[in-house]
């Protein structure tokens, strides 16, 4: 009998201090802290521009235009226009965006041009889009 409380004993103890082992373990992961900094800082943008006009032709025709460029503090430019223009004859409107980026002297356009029709006239958007690069000053 004495070796059965013995060996409960023991093996209390042993689970006592295993118990404890995997608390300090537990503990030390808690308190191990990491500290990350980052070597470099996203660049800041700054806009630079934004207008906005707006005409009509003899026939109806309506147009707005909105632009704006940013740049950055890294020197890369983006300017984009959106033209809506609405021919009242057709009742089509035609949306074009035009967004170009340039980066160290390279210039990135894409041309995106949508006519849509009232959704009575049961006919699917047409879009196509253009993409050019080109070097900045080039002769």
């Amino acid at each position: 009998m004495t070796r059965f409380l013995l060996a409960g004993a023991a093996a209390l103890g042993m689970m006592t201090n295993a118990a404890m082992a995997q608390s300090s373990r537990h503990s030390s992961t808690v308190q191990e802290t990491t500290t990350i900094t980052p070597s470099l800082s996203a660049p800041s943008t700054t806009i630079t521009s934004t207008s906005t006009g707006h005409g009509a032709t003899a026939d109806g025709d309506q147009t707005a235009t909105n632009g704006s460029s940013s740049t950055d503090s890294a020197g890369n430019k983006t300017v984009t226009t959106i033209t809506n223009t609405s021919y009242p004859l057709s009742r089509m409107i035609t949306t074009t965006r035009t967004v170009t980026t340039t980066s160290n002297g390279v210039a990135t356009e894409a041309v995106t041009t949508t006519n849509s029709y009232p959704a009575s006239y049961n006919t699917p958007d047409a879009i196509t889009t253009a993409t050019r690069t080109y070097v900045v000053g080039a002769k």
